[in-house]
């Protein structure tokens, strides 16, 4: 069993520090533990080409990046590796560091554990056995524990968007935590119990592995949302049968307030759109093909329509030597 930490922060600080306990929690139970630190890796911007995707559906492979020359091979190997994941990131502007967005979109639809389900079904039903398809290791079973860590309560997008990266790999996220009031350089190291946190929930990452995975336990503070335990709901008023929806995994529902408490119920029914399930995302990726995916019947215009924007302005960019 392999438990890897990816620190989003600065070396030696206060997310590395809890990822590190963390991952001393599991290899006391026998994990074999490695880190990365993002900062240490290059990886280039996802430039929205779909490359992977036209690899992974058209052409039967893996569904590889055609983005070259930097890290993104490695850090994808190390997950591919790893069989649970620690992933800390320090909060900045209410969110998780740019970087995890940065490898986040290069993980795209291409690692999305549906879309590969769906590519490893299609080589089989065409009897394509030449290359390479998706990466096996992509579905075997995985659980995470999410570590976010900021100066004050600015924090409302930190373990949504830490969520996000998880959701592609269909992870069990089985803990979250949110660590606030540490703005300064390893202060979290006079947390006691905050440490001991850490530790257990990498502990508990290395024991969930260890059983079935539809064992998995939450054990973080449990959330608005019955599904992924998140607390972003976004209200929408113009759809009245579903005024609200899970800003995470995307499940919809309604508010009620009970009590001064406000719960977000969502119908039995409704839960298999959720994206914490496979079901979510096969109906996701319907949706795709049918509205956005689907060619305009005026397609061969396009080539015409876009002279208008061809050759307006110039791009203003910086003097380089």
């Amino acid at each position: 069993m392999k438990i890897l930490g990816i620190s989003c922060g600065r070396k030696m600080s206060n997310t590395e520090i809890l990822v590190k306990e963390a991952l001393m929690g599991a290899e006391e139970t026998g994990a074999e533990v490695e880190l990365v630190r993002l900062h240490d890796l290059h990886i280039k911007p996802c430039t929205g080409c779909n490359a992977c995707v036209v690899n992974l559906f058209e052409k039967h492979g893996p569904g590889d990046c055609v983005i070259k020359n930097d890290d993104f091979a490695f850090i994808d190997e190390k997950i591919m590796e790893c069989d649970g994941l620690i992933l800390g990131s320090p909060i900045y502007e209410k969110s998780p560091s740019g970087l995890l967005k940065v490898l986040n979109d290069r993980m795209g639809p291409s690692h999305d554990l549906a879309f590969r389900s769906v590519a490893k079904k299609m080589r089989e039903e065409k009897g394509i056995t030449a290359g390479k398809g998706p990466d096996e290791r992509a579905f075997k079973p995985r659980a995470a524990s999410l570590i976010a860590v900021g100066g004050s309560e600015w924090d409302n997008l930190a373990l949504p968007m830490l969520h996000l990266f998880a959701l592609p790999f269909q992870m069990e996220v089985v803990d979250k935590i949110l660590v606030n009031w540490v703005g300064l350089p390893g202060a979290v190291v006079f947390k006691e119990d905050t440490l001991q946190r850490a530790r257990n929930s990498g502990r508990h990452v290395a024991e969930t592995l260890k059983k079935p995975i539809e064992q998995a336990k939450y054990i973080g503070e449990q959330g608005i949302c019955p599904m992924c335990h998140s607390k972003l709901i976004e209200i929408r008023n113009d759809d009245h049968n579903y005024p609200a929806i899970c800003g995470t995994c995307g499940v919809k529902g309604t508010l009620k307030v009970e009590n001064s408490k406000v719960r977000f119920e969502v119908v039995e029914e409704d839960k298999a759109h959720s994206h914490v399930l496979m079901s979510g995302k096969f109906g996701h990726a319907d949706e795709l093909m049918k509205v956005s995916l689907k060619p305009n019947p005026l397609i061969h215009e396009l080539p015409e329509r876009l002279k208008k924007y061809k050759n307006y302005l110039t791009y203003s960019k910086p003097l380089r030597e």
